[in-house]
């Protein structure tokens, strides 16, 4: 917009000079001096309709500039924000197809291992039913030529104790068929007459019986009396007097580990006998014991074959559940993991 402005300022004008006069009845010069003082008055008219013209312009265009600045700035962060979801989606895709291709990896490792230990534990359950199936028939063998055994052994003695009393047996047999014959026919008179004698041969015979387990009792006595006397004698041959110094033997177990960083530990198992017993003195005086470097093979086969029958005798007790396989599969890996050969206490 034009405007005017009235500026209004006093200006002071200094002045001085010399003058000289004719002579009139001297002559000579003069000197002047002093100060003016003027007002002076300024109108100044500014005509601002171009500027304001090219103000305008450049305001438009300026607004042009911003909303282009804006939409670019718009465009610039949504297209930011698309490539990060496009980013953020690529990363989690990416992932959960690594961890994807991961796990179904892994699913078909442990499928291949799954199939193979299933033909490997159908093969031991076929063994293992041929194997029952087997102990089967030896069982029913074994069993049929024992109760062979013991029926001869019952036939054998039967006959030896028919042999000791044969007049009491064959007096029995005969008088049974007697009264058997008496009973089935009408011979009343024959079976009256009879029965005081029957009565007779029964009295006779129940007397030999008692008289022979009488004499079955005194010789099982005798025969205890001398094995006791004998036993009498061996003892007081074995057992030596009273008061002298005897060394009684107790178990105990040292377990002595070393770990990875070099650390060793010890623990002593001992019975409840030796509870009161310095259990230091007890660890010093194995841990000073010559030890042998070297288990005797002998005796790692004895510990191999008795570990095997224990294992065994766990699992065909009874129908085991998968913790018990487990612990018995772990429990024979740490056997076969273990050097009974190598030196060490």
């Amino acid at each position: 917009m034009s405007y005017t402005r009235r500026f209004s300022k006093t200006v002071a004008v200094s002045y001085s000079g010399t003058v000289s006069y004719p002579a009139s009845q001297s002559g000579g010069t003069c000197h002047y001096s002093g100060t003016a003082y003027e007002t002076v008055h300024i109108n100044i008219h500014v005509d601002t309709d171009p500027f304001d013209n090219q103000v305008d312009s450049m305001k438009h265009r300026v607004d042009l500039l911003t909303g282009s600045v804006v939409a670019t700035q718009a465009a610039h962060v949504a297209a930011k924000e698309e490539a990060s979801h496009k980013i953020g989606d690529t990363i989690v895709k990416g992932f959960f197809k690594t961890v994807q291709s991961d796990i179904s990896q892994q699913i078909t490792e442990l499928k291949n291992n799954t199939d193979a230990l299933l033909i490997q534990l159908n093969k031991l359950a076929g063994q293992c039913n041929d194997k029952r199936r087997q102990m089967g028939v030896d069982y029913q063998r074994i069993v049929a030529r024992y109760a062979k055994v013991f029926e001869d052994l019952n036939n054998e003695l039967e006959n030896r104790i028919y042999s000791i009393d044969e007049p009491v047996f064959r007096t029995t047999r005969k008088t049974d068929e007697a009264a058997l014959k008496g009973m089935g026919t009408d011979m009343v008179s024959v079976a009256s007459v009879s029965a005081s004698e029957n009565a007779h041969a029964a009295s006779r015979i129940s007397a030999s019986l008692l008289k022979n387990r009488a004499l079955e009792a005194i010789d099982k006595g005798k025969r205890f009396l001398e094995v006791q006397y004998h036993t009498d004698a061996l003892l007081d041959q074995c057992l030596r007097q009273g008061g002298e110094a005897a060394t009684y033997a107790v178990p105990c177990c040292l377990i002595e580990a070393t770990t990875g960083a070099g650390y060793t530990t010890t623990n002593l198992y001992t019975s409840p006998m030796l509870e009161n017993v310095n259990r230091e003195s007890i660890r010093e005086s194995i841990q000073a014991q010559p030890w042998k470097t070297r288990v005797p093979e002998q005796q790692c086969q004895t510990i191999a074959d008795y570990f095997n029958a224990e294992v065994a005798s766990k699992m065909l007790t009874g129908s085991p559940d998968k913790h018990t396989r487990r612990v018995a599969e772990m429990t024979s890996k740490l056997f076969n993991l273990s050097k009974t050969d190598a030196p060490g206490k």
